[in-house]
């Protein structure tokens, strides 16, 4: 390339229109530069005009093209086409400090969050894709789970629990007594009858009808005493048999039989009743330590339960006539049927039809004396709910602690 010498007036740049490229520079001068950020429409505010819309844009003016493209600057865009012109964007307010206003595009801005201020030369820039990513500082930390503390029980379901504890139960063994007692007071008086008091006391009696056979009333009590003593020992048929004053048989065989029948009935009913005393008594212990005065609450309704029945029992035979109640009594227990003697047997003239009826009236006082004493040790009086309402708080208080003690023991394990 030549020299050109120094004294000679240098042509401006403006005058040099033909270079080595074949390029005209001034083209560019010529034109006003076309940067996105002329194209971006501010969005409008409720507070702000117009005014203050061109007030937040960039204080910074466009910096001068120059003639050639710099290092670090892009070149001009590309003319920008209608649809993109028309996406909505929105001016970021500059913040305090020194930084810049930053502009992007509606979609791309983080939501809750203003971004960072940029030069209008990073303005310019086409926008990029900005996605979240997390630093390994920020994941997320799984707290290690809660100590389970045990809650404590309700209060109002364990008092419910505490009172309903073994009630149902309590309830039934209490109706079984109130079965139990009229039976067992029923064996007692009929204990009580086949005995030579009972046989004593009636041949004494004045009215008692005479022996039609002739025998005085020392004979009738010792003929009478063996049947009775029959009805009880451990004897069999045989201690009946070999009775025979005189040389004679006293009894026959089919007398002998239907006593040997009675004796059954009878000792079927004492280990039955025996077997209840022993079951109420194991209930009454029961009782004792769930529910406090079950026991006694179940003689006192055996008593009622008793009297009921002493009156069903002499209205039936009113109603009915005693003749057909004793029948049908002999019927329901002797279905073998033989009961039925002649006027002349042994058993007949030493047990006469006055001597039931004298049993009947003896089992009638016997169970009402019974009852009532019943009543009267088990009556509920003041002082005695007093003393059951006491021992029933006791029994709950220690029923509730034990409950307590293994719900806590439970919530722990869990």
């Amino acid at each position: 390339m030549m020299s050109q010498n120094p004294e000679e007036p240098r042509e401006s740049p403006a005058d040099d229109k033909d270079y080595e490229s074949g390029l005209d520079y001034g083209a560019f001068v010529s034109e006003e530069p076309d940067f996105p950020e002329d194209h971006f429409e501010t969005e409008p505010s409720a507070d702000n005009d117009d005014a203050s819309a061109e007030q937040e844009q960039p204080s910074e003016p466009a910096p001068e093209p120059s003639t050639a493209p710099a290092a670090g600057i892009p070149a001009p865009p590309a003319a920008v086409s209608p649809e993109e012109d028309e996406q909505a964007t929105e001016v970021v307010p500059p913040s305090t400090g020194d930084q810049t206003t930053t502009v992007l595009p509606r979609e791309q801005q983080p939501v809750g969050a203003a971004a960072p201020a940029a030069s209008p030369a990073t303005a310019a820039a086409p926008p990029q894709e900005h996605l979240p990513q997390q630093r390994p500082s920020e994941q997320p930390v799984t707290a290690p789970p809660a100590q389970r503390v045990p809650a404590p029980p309700n209060e109002d379901e364990l008092q419910e629990e505490v009172e309903k504890s073994r009630r149902g139960i309590s309830r039934f063994f209490t109706v079984l007594i109130a079965i139990f007692t009229p039976l067992v007071l029923a064996v007692l008086a009929i204990r009580v009858v086949a005995s030579p008091l009972f046989l004593m006391f009636t041949y004494w009696r004045p009215g008692f009808p005479q022996d039609p056979g002739g025998w005085d009333l020392r004979e009738r009590l010792l003929y009478g005493s063996y049947g009775t003593d029959f009805l009880l020992n451990a004897a069999d048929s045989r201690y009946l048999n070999q009775l025979a004053p005189g040389g004679e048989p006293l009894f026959t065989e089919a007398e002998v039989s239907h006593m040997a029948d009675v004796k059954i009935l009878i000792w079927y009913a004492m280990i039955i009743a025996a077997g209840l005393v022993v079951i109420s008594l194991l209930l009454a212990l029961l009782l004792r330590r769930w529910r406090p005065g079950g026991f006694a609450r179940g003689l006192f309704a055996g008593a009622w339960v008793t009297l009921g029945l002493m009156v069903a029992g002499v209205v039936t035979p009113l109603l009915i006539g005693w003749e057909r109640f004793f029948t049908e009594f002999h019927h329901l227990f002797f279905p073998q049927g033989n009961w039925s003697f002649a006027s002349d047997s042994a058993l007949i003239r030493l047990y006469p039809e006055q001597f039931w009826i004298d049993a009947g009236i003896w089992l009638g006082v016997l169970l009402l004396l019974m009852s009532l004493i019943v009543l009267l040790i088990t009556w509920p009086t003041k002082r005695r709910r007093a003393r059951r309402a006491e021992r029933l708080a006791e029994i709950h208080e220690r029923r509730r602690a034990k409950l307590e003690e293994e719900l806590n023991q439970a919530a722990a394990a869990s």
